[in-house]
């Protein structure tokens, strides 16, 4: 009776919290306890609340095996802080309500722009938790749901009460707190990544104003050089301008003196003429002599006049000669101030180099800072990936978990089954017990099989250490036998004989070669976890590295693939896969391909342009393919 009370105040209860249904909705009702109500018509979808029996139902829609039903008011979800007021008012056209903090997580309602909602006051970084509005709905089974009101049920019998399993409820409790630590952990790690690519975004910022500054500073001193090259060009017009009027005075002064030595010869001449006539007329003396007075007399003004006519084109060139120095003194000083100018303007053009190296420098750590956010953007991905995996494990731990739900509501009627079973298992895990002794056995057995063939390997490296001495000696008397151009028989056959032992060395070294890979291809197919990789790195002064199979085995293979560029590390390995392969597209750098490898030395090949082949493959949840590395070419 109990019981009964019990159940009936729940169902008062959900009915109250139930909102008020729409003039199109049906009534029904939940058939079972534990009944999930999930996000969308789907079992891998987030669950929004677990419903009791008989809890009642506001029947929306049907699609398939599933209903859509309105959802309680205590059902709550997420939505993002920017897209909302400081009185929940909805700003974005478009804002949806999320069943976690996450836009990863399902978005099971989309509320309208102007649409208010209510606040529950959790938040969680850029996110808050509101309850969910009336329109919102939610998804059940439709084998758990009934049509119509539902029916009190009887009283139960002390017989139908079953203990449940602790077992069950203690491992659903523990993976439950599982995921949420594994959800945790992606969050934290995905915020540390939006905060590195924040700071590194900020980094890039700070070079390019730097790099702007210093853009400015040297136009400013460009310009500064072109208006000191602009007065030195004034002051060289001035120069030539103040020598063109010294050349004009000399000038002037020349043609004066000319003139002035023109009138005094005309006078001389006249004087002559005048001093001849008095001596041919001597009878008219006095009249020659008033004559020769007058004569004098002109001749003496003509005289003062020339004098001062050469005072006054003295006193004209004295000026332009002053007038001359001036400007050869303005002259001076701007040829000094071009100096100047054009020491300035090399110290300009040095600042302006080291101001070019410096932006060289800054572009190229701008560069390396792309190539940072481009590894960056890499890892995020993986984090991306990471998290897709987690979900599927979190939908795959779900669904296990109704699964044990479902298990647990037919638990009562299978609890000896349930025994016997348990019986069962402990057997077969006793058997298990034994075939895990004995793949360890054989695990061990196979890793002692990889020693001895990493010794073998050994030897083959070693023996090709003898080779390349051997070779270089054979080289060493070959160019010994040329500079001294003798034709010693008994030198020609050491030679003969060194080149028939290193051929020998090498049909022994291809013999171990191929022996040891058909050994590792046999391990290989024995043992898939086994090594599959059969050559050894070749260091970046060689030409090549190449693994190459046996001919009886090479067709079996898959075909190889093939890639070009540029080799660099992961700054995390992403499912196994330590490198990147690299490649200038449009001037930007993008990535080809991951490569892992565990007998080649990628870090031996890092920033080397190069390529690789090997075995392609493409992993659910990568951008690009993974390739595991055969062979290296340098290029």
């Amino acid at each position: 009776m109990r019981h009964h009370l019990l159940r009936t105040l729940a169902v008062l209860f959900l009915c109250c919290a139930l909102p008020a249904s729409h003039a199109d909705d049906q009534p029904g009702h939940v058939k079972g306890n534990g009944v999930i109500l999930r996000a969308n018509h789907a079992t891998y979808y987030e669950s929004l609340a677990k419903l009791q029996d008989s809890t009642p139902l506001a029947i929306v829609s049907r699609q398939g095996d599933w209903v859509e039903v309105r959802l309680p008011v205590q059902i709550k979800g997420w939505i993002q802080k920017d897209r909302v007021d400081d009185s929940f008012t909805v700003l974005d056209a478009i804002c949806p309500i999320y069943t976690a903090p996450g836009i990863y997580f399902t978005a099971f309602y989309t509320a309208a722009q102007g649409e208010k909602l209510t606040p529950e006051g959790s938040t969680d970084g850029d996110w808050l938790c509101v309850y969910a509005p009336a329109n919102a709905t939610g998804w059940i089974h439709a084998d758990y749901v009934g049509e119509g009101a539902p029916t009190p049920p009887p009283a139960p019998s002390p017989s139908a009460a079953v203990a449940e399993t602790p077992s069950m409820d203690a491992s659903a409790a523990l993976e439950s707190a599982t995921l949420a630590a594994r959800t945790l952990a992606i969050r934290q790690e995905q915020e540390r990544q939006e905060q590195e690519m924040q700071q590194e975004q900020e980094r890039l910022d700070t070079l390019r104003l730097q790099a702007d500054e210093l853009k400015e500073e040297t136009a400013r001193h460009n310009s500064e050089v072109e208006a000191l090259q602009a007065e030195a060009q004034r002051l060289e017009a001035l120069r030539d301008e103040a020598r063109e009027k010294a050349r004009l005075a000399a000038a002037e002064r020349e043609a004066a003196l000319l003139q002035e030595q023109r009138e005094q010869e005309e006078l001389l001449a006249r004087q002559r003429e005048a001093e001849e006539k008095a001596r041919l007329v001597e009878a008219d003396s006095a009249r020659w002599e008033a004559e020769a007075k007058e004569m004098a007399e002109k001749l003496a003004a003509a005289k003062e006049e020339a004098r001062r006519r050469e005072q006054t084109a003295r006193e004209e060139a004295a000026a332009i000669a002053a007038e001359q120095e001036l400007a050869e003194q303005r002259a001076h000083a701007a040829l000094e101030q071009v100096r100047l100018a054009e020491a300035q303007r090399a110290d300009s053009e040095a600042r302006q180099q080291e101001l070019a190296e410096q932006l060289a420098a800054l572009q190229k750590e701008v560069q390396m800072a792309e190539e940072q956010a481009e590894l960056l953007r890499l890892e995020r991905e993986r984090i991306e990936a990471t998290s897709r995996e987690e979900s599927a494990r979190i939908a795959q731990a779900r669904r296990e978990a109704e699964r044990l739900e479902a298990e647990k509501a037919a638990q009562t009627a299978r609890i000896e089954a349930t025994r016997l079973e348990a019986e069962q298992l402990t057997a077969e895990q006793a058997a298990q017990a034994a075939k895990v002794e004995e793949a360890r056995r054989e695990q061990e057995r196979l890793q002692e099989e990889l020693a001895s063939a990493d010794a073998r390997v050994e030897l083959l490296r070693s023996q090709a250490q003898k080779r390349e001495q051997e070779r270089a000696e054979l080289e060493q008397l070959l160019k010994e036998a040329e500079e001294s151009e003798i034709g010693d028989e008994e030198l020609a056959q050491k030679i003969a004989g060194l080149k028939a032992k290193a051929e020998q060395r090498q049909a022994e070294q291809a013999a171990l070669r191929a022996r040891a890979e058909l050994e590792a291809l046999q391990r290989q197919e024995g043992n898939p976890g086994a090594v599959d990789d059969s050559s050894i790195s070749a260091s970046p002064e060689q030409a090549t590295s190449v693994e190459a199979p046996p001919a009886e085995t090479a067709t079996a293979r898959k075909p190889l693939a093939s890639y070009q560029g540029t080799i660099y590390p992961l700054p995390h390995p992403v499912q196994g896969a330590t490198h990147a392969l690299w490649m200038v597209k449009d001037g930007r750098r993008v990535a080809v391909c991951y490569l892992f490898s565990r007998r080649l030395a990628l870090d031996d090949w890092r920033g080397v342009e190069v390529v690789v082949t090997g075995q392609e493959t493409r992993p659910e949840g990568l951008s690009y393919p993974m390739l595991q590395v055969r062979g290296i070419i340098r290029q």
